[in-house]
């Protein structure tokens, strides 16, 4: 089991801007790919998420560099803390060109369990909680 993921995101035509760079508000689809990955590690494929599953409560950018249309871009991403109801993600957005790979945008989430029958939300299920603290230990 992988502690940290890396997600490769294709840079799309309508992800840019009159500026010629990703648009701020493309961000968060970036981070949600990546998350999918990320929960991909734990989460059953078969999973019913119309039952049970999490919420996004909070969304943190934090930009360093422009993404371009041609840009190679990968997403790092990881648990960096863990409760009861909730854990934060992390996510690091690095772009190679011509060979140098670098930083360009960081992030943070926090998803909070919910239950989708009762509206409300609720503990994580133990078995994603045990293999968060395994994922967080690992790192």
């Amino acid at each position: 089991m992988l502690a940290r993921t890396v997600t490769p995101v294709q840079v799309r035509f309508q992800d840019v801007d009159m500026a010629g760079h990703v648009h701020h508000g493309v961000y968060a689809s970036y981070f949600e790919t990546a998350r999918i990955t990320f929960l991909g590690q734990f989460i059953p494929a078969n999973h019913d998420w119309s039952r049970e599953g999490l919420v996004l409560a909070r969304l943190e950018t934090d930009y360093r560099g422009a993404v371009h249309l041609r840009d190679h871009v990968e997403v790092e991403t990881w648990c960096s803390r863990l409760g009861e109801r909730s854990f934060d993600l992390e996510y690091a957005l690095f772009v190679t060109r011509d060979g140098e790979r670098r930083l360009c945008t960081e992030g943070r989430t926090v998803m909070v369990g919910y239950d989708l029958v009762e509206r409300r939300a609720r503990d994580l299920p133990e078995a994603w909680r045990n293999a968060l603290i395994t994922l967080i230990n690992a790192s």
